[in-house]
């Protein structure tokens, strides 16, 4: 396997706007068999995530994906305290408590899968009302990760499952970045 470090931003602003941390030839197609791009910006973390990566393809060939992604999270540690994750609060939006917070942490002590940022009713250990913004995450893109989270919640708090409101949270998220002048190339 040869692992590229790659900017995960830029590439989510030019031509792969679905671009997770990691990318591998088997879900991404552009790149060649036996490449993952990992992006940079968690690089700190590159050791336990290609471990996991390699222990959750194992368990996907035998379980298959749903499965296998109940058995890579955990359960909370015990004595863990969930405002120690907590970074700072950035805003509130009526009854809506924005945090910054520790990504790291919550990857090594509550959910191995947590990236990018997350809400209350996707993540059972957020508390109600509260959405998160994983601080590993560059701060130019947070605010796409915001769109993203709250454009989720509003669409889940009028009853859209989560993939339906996951697929028009990307959107959203594109489009904002869109304003901001991202240029998606497709051939």
């Amino acid at each position: 396997m040869r692992v590229k470090i790659v900017d995960g931003f830029k590439i989510r602003n030019t031509f792969d706007d679905e671009f997770g941390i990691l990318a591998d030839y088997i879900n991404t197609p552009y790149l060649r068999p036996g490449e993952v791009w990992l992006d940079r910006a968690f690089l700190a973390e590159k050791k336990k995530i290609l471990s996991e990566y390699k222990e959750s393809r194992r368990l996907m060939k035998e379980f298959g994906y749903e499965k296998a992604k109940k058995m890579m999270r955990f359960k909370v540690a015990k004595n863990f305290k969930i405002d120690t994750i907590k970074i700072k609060l950035l805003k509130r939006q009526g009854n809506l408590k924005i945090h910054l917070v520790k990504g790291r942490k919550i990857r090594e002590n509550l959910d191995p899968n947590f990236y990018f940022g997350g809400h209350y009713l996707v993540y059972k250990y957020v508390p109600k009302n509260e959405v998160w913004i994983d601080d590993t995450v560059t701060p130019k893109e947070r605010k796409y990760i915001l769109v993203h989270e709250l454009f989720e919640l509003n669409l889940m708090q009028k009853g859209k499952s989560y993939n339906d409101a996951h697929d028009y949270a990307n959107a959203a998220e594109k489009e904002a970045r869109r304003r901001d002048g991202a240029v998606y190339v497709t051939d």
